[in-house]
Order: structure tokens, then C-alpha cells, then sequence
């Protein structure tokens, strides 16, 4: 979402350019999630097999 800097209070973002911005926000995300996830389940497993 380079093409909009929230920088210019003159001008609103139109609403193609918020649509993009929260897609790209949620797809971010949802990858910082899912890597998140692995990560904490993997833990978990190496703990369970140190028992």
C-alpha cells in the first residue's frame, strides 16, 4: 500500500485504497498468526517428548 500515505490530512483515502489497506493488514496478520501458532505448538512438542 504504497500509492496512500495517511500523512496528507487535506485528502481522504478512497475506499479502494482502505479495501486494499485492510486486506494487507489482515493477510499480515494472519501470517504473523499462523506462524505464532506453529511456533507455540512446536514448543509444546519438544517439551512433551523431553519428558
Amino acid at each position: 500500500m504504497n500509492d496512500y500515505r495517511f500523512i496528507n490530512i487535506d485528502q481522504e483515502p478512497t475506499e479502494e485504497q482502505l479495501a486494499q489497506l485492510m486486506h494487507e493488514v489482515a493477510v499480515e496478520a494472519k501470517e504473523r498468526h499462523d506462524r505464532a501458532h506453529a511456533a507455540y505448538f512446536e514448543q509444546i512438542h519438544q517439551m512433551a517428548q523431553a519428558l
